[in-house]
């Protein structure tokens, strides 16, 4: 006896309504594909948008201002010159492809008025940075441990501020020859500029000069007094 395989006939009516359910099950199918393909497209848009506007603005004039995307819009921020203008930047963003609507947050400053308060801000910093405690060890130009904490401090304000300069002046008390004073003075000063220079500071921002005894703070006839005279005075140049 020959084995057939099971057959199972399903009614006319059953078989018919599966046939009509799998036109349905495509649609569903595409629908969700859709769906996933558009969400992808709609996450990605702004990371093109913020592509795009970002070499925009940085092949402008203006390197103050920033654009961050947030979804079709582009929001642009920083600062502009009193009298400049801005309409070819804006252009330029709004023909970017997909682009709905660009936003205008910059804010206008006066060149001379922002020199005058970063000016200001650099010098109210100075002040705070104890000077005083910048000293030396014994017939030396090498700073004693307690100098650290003065120098990294000027040296981090002139990283922050790097277009401010400065004068560091050196200074002795009256103990020894005045020409051996005027050089141990200049050598000081010098030594604070290398500091300075070996982090990175150009030394173009630099004026050192060396008074020897010529300029005392107190009296050089008591140990305090020609300890207080022998310092480092760091001055703004404006």
């Amino acid at each position: 006896m020959s084995s057939r395989p099971l057959q199972i006939d399903l009614p006319h009516s059953e078989r018919d309504s599966a046939a009509n359910y799998i036109p349905w099950v495509i649609v569903v199918a595409c629908a969700a594909a859709l769906i996933i393909l558009i969400s992808q497209l709609v996450r990605h848009i702004p990371d093109a948008l913020q592509s795009q506007a970002s070499i925009v603005v940085q092949n402008s004039d203006y390197p103050q201002v920033s654009v961050k995307a947030d979804g079709r819009d582009l929001n642009v921020s920083g600062s502009i010159n009193t009298g400049d203008s801005t309409t070819a930047l804006f252009a330029a963003l709004e023909q970017i492809r997909g682009v709905r609507v660009v936003n205008d947050h910059l804010e206008t400053v006066n060149p001379a008025d922002l020199e005058v308060q970063t000016s200001q801000g650099f010098y109210n910093a100075l002040q705070k940075i104890d000077i005083t405690s910048v000293k030396f060890q014994t017939g030396s130009v090498a700073f004693t441990p307690e100098s650290e904490p003065a120098l990294e401090a000027l040296v981090d304000l002139l990283r922050n501020y790097p277009q401010q300069r400065i004068r560091i002046e050196g200074h002795t008390d009256n103990t020894g020859p005045d020409s051996v004073n005027l050089r141990v003075s200049q050598d000081r000063a010098g030594a604070v500029a290398n500091y300075l220079s070996a982090r990175g500071i150009a030394m173009e921002r630099l004026i050192v000069k060396g008074y020897g005894a010529s300029q005392p703070i107190d009296d050089n006839e008591t140990e305090p007094g020609r300890s207080r005279n022998r310092r480092i005075e760091i001055s703004h140049v404006f």
